[in-house]
């Protein structure tokens, strides 16, 4: 009796324990026999596994059993893996989890123990001399209780390459605290949330190309390849090609980019070339074209040969790989009596059927998963894509935005039938390009990922990130209330100011006029006002306090007030009882209510108030005081300013000619 198990091997670190004997696969077993017993099926991720019943497995791997991309600017993906509890209990020191794609490579999270510490890395699987992938990564334990307590860390412009692939933190967290706070389940696993975002990978190659080989007749023969470089779970190199006149000089460069992995089907990849020699930099632009199944594809031509090559030849190319996505043709013929039911593969050798009709004038097409009974017990499938239905000038998306569907085992699909938009009486007309000469139509079904998950169904797990998402809710309204009444408080305090500012700068005016006059009695060729003169790199203090684009803000959110540049009614009455309940106001006005008082009593200030007037002549001598007193004060702060620097001179006067500018 056998027992057909599904699962990955990881570095082939599954064990198998018979009779309380432990066996590696990959030492102890027959390699002719292995070969026999596994039968590839799933691209490297779906095994069968002929095995006695007396045997066990013992499996320990990190499992991924949820994904999510977010399609953002940073282009995220959030991967949730399952750290097991025989991990963290046990006497085992490393956890890792398979291999699995993001951003167009291949990754793996690794967990180590060490000295009562878990360590957590990841690492670039699929790297080559001369890559380097950039990304921001952040890794989380899920606290169960509430969000603040979980454990984190996040990368920024990591740089991954092929000396440096693995990038991580060591001492993450003890393993003290993930058995008493929280973080373990009822079974002791802990949840732990990969977040990657940003990827950019490129690929740089040093060359050398004789301005003038002329040892070569013939310029087909004359062939420069790069080293090899992974991008999309596919292998590549760059060919460059020569032409040459009839002198044997270089007129142009043809670059290649060559896919080495064998695919039967094609590849959309989108990329971007710099040559760069010295100070000479030439881009390329992005460049989106098709890799067909032999590997080949367009060329991009070089012309600026002397700038590039220069006296020795020597340059340095950049290629900047952007995205690529497996594109799978599909040929119908809508225009038969019955639908013609069109089998095909997708990159992971799972079989798919697609068939189309027109129903009441509607073009319909039904897709269905021939190979869904294949995927293993327990887990679920996860894809993305789109489908284009393609004429000889372009090509049409059905679905706005990309398709992402959930596929579990069963006995059969029950298909997805999409209908689309496309006009029928456009798809037959003969000048359209849809329809060839046959009556065949081309359909495109474009792969963006895919991903195998642990646990289809919906459990507990599911519930604590359900949790954690309305704990930070409630979190962001309580902060959306705060800043709501701190900005009605700051309301109310400009309310207030704004009169004062206003009657502030009126007496200012007339103090800078008897300063002036006294500073030009002194002999001093700078006056008071001269303090005042607008500088651009400073902020006037004149200034009303609350600008116009402010108080228009304010009148939308809080309704339309007061004139809070002339009025000294409402504003004032709003702004006076938020000053009562605020000593520290109450202190702050008093005192600038004293500094106005003496700057009112200054000559010249008062001209329309006679009773003022009369303390400034000289049968007066407090007004006598008071005029000399301002004439000194006067003359100090114009000597102030010529000792002092100008922007400290402009800053203090500033202030004491306006004690409410902030």
């Amino acid at each position: 009796m056998f027992v057909i198990l599904f699962y990955y091997f990881l570095n082939k670190s599954v064990i198998v324990d018979n009779k309380n004997h432990n066996y590696q696969i990959n030492s102890k077993f027959n390699n002719n026999l292995l070969s026999k017993l596994i039968n590839f099926n799933y691209n490297e991720i779906l095994f069968q596994l002929k095995i006695n019943t007396s045997n066990k497995i013992i499996i320990k791997m990190a499992q991924l059993f949820r994904f999510l991309y977010t399609d953002d600017r940073s282009r995220s993906e959030v991967f949730t893996f399952m750290i097991p509890s025989s991990f963290i209990l046990d006497l085992d020191t490393e956890l890792k989890s398979r291999d699995f794609t993001s951003s167009n490579q291949k990754w793996s999270l690794s967990f180590h123990k060490n000295n009562g510490h878990l360590n957590t890395f990841l690492t670039l699987k699929t790297v080559h001399e001369g890559m380097m992938v950039t990304a921001d990564f952040g890794i989380t334990l899920i606290n169960r209780e509430h969000f603040t307590r979980n454990e984190t860390f996040n990368e920024k412009n990591t740089k991954f390459t092929f000396d440096n692939a693995s990038h991580g933190r060591k001492s993450f967290v003890s393993i003290e605290a993930l058995c008493t706070l929280d973080f373990m389940d009822e079974r002791g696993n802990i949840q732990c949330e990969l977040e990657i975002k940003n990827v950019n990978t490129a690929f740089t190659y040093d060359t050398q190309i004789p301005p003038t080989p002329t040892y070569i007749r013939n310029s087909s023969e004359l062939k420069y390849t790069s080293g090899t470089f992974s991008f999309g779970n596919y292998e590549w190199n760059m060919c460059i090609q020569p032409k040459l006149d009839s002198m044997g000089s270089i007129t142009f460069l043809k670059f290649y980019l060559c896919r080495l992995s064998s695919l039967d089907h094609l590849c959309r990849i989108s990329y971007r070339y710099k040559f760069i020699n010295g100070g000479f930099v030439h881009d390329s632009g992005v460049i989106e074209q098709y890799s067909d199944i032999n590997g080949a594809s367009n060329s991009y031509r070089m012309d600026k040969i002397k700038e590039l090559l220069q006296i020795t030849g020597k340059f340095v190319i950049r290629i900047d790989l952007l995205k690529i996505n497996s594109v799978f043709p599909i040929f119908l013929y809508p225009l038969s009596p019955q639908p013609q039911p069109v089998h095909f593969y997708d990159r992971d050798r799972q079989a798919w059927m697609m068939e189309s009709c027109i129903e009441d004038n509607c073009f319909i097409l039904r897709l269905f998963y021939i190979d869904i009974n294949n995927i293993p017990s327990g887990y679920v499938r996860v894809m993305s894509f789109n489908i284009l239905v393609r004429n000889q000038n372009s090509a049409v998306y059905v679905f706005k935005k990309p398709v992402i569907k959930y596929y579990y085992k069963r006995e059969s699909d029950d298909g997805l039938e999409i209908t689309t938009t496309i006009d029928v009486n456009e798809i037959m007309s003969e000048n359209s390009g849809y329809l060839d000469q046959d009556g065949c139509l081309t359909i495109e079904m474009e792969l963006y990922y895919s991903h195998l998950l642990h646990q289809p169904e919906y459990s507990h797990l599911d519930d604590i990130i359900r949790k954690q998402k309305l704990q930070m809710h409630r979190e962001i309204q309580t902060l959306q209330q705060e800043n709501y009444s701190l900005e009605k408080q700051l309301h109310a305090v400009q309310g207030a100011n704004a009169p004062i500012n206003q009657a502030q700068g009126a007496r200012t005016k007339s103090f800078e006029n008897a300063s002036a006059s006294s500073t030009s009695s002194s002999g001093v060729g700078t006056s008071i006002s001269s303090l005042n003169t607008p500088n651009p790199n400073l902020v006037n203090p004149n200034t009303q306090g609350t600008p116009n684009v402010v108080k228009k803000y304010y009148e939308q959110k809080y309704g339309s007030t007061t004139n809070m540049a002339g009025s000294t009614n409402g504003s004032m009455t709003n702004g006076q009882n938020f000053i009562d309940k605020n000593p520290q106001m109450q202190q702050k006005m008093g005192n600038a209510r004293n500094a106005s008082g003496i700057f009112n009593q200054v000559p010249g200030a008062n001209a329309n108030n006679p009773a003022l007037n009369n303390m400034n002549n000289s049968d007066n001598p407090l007004g006598a005081g008071l005029s000399s007193l301002s004439s000194t004060f006067s003359s100090g702060i114009a000597n102030l300013k010529l000792t002092a620097s100008n922007f400290q001179a402009n800053k203090f006067t500033s202030k004491l000619m306006n004690p409410f500018s902030s």
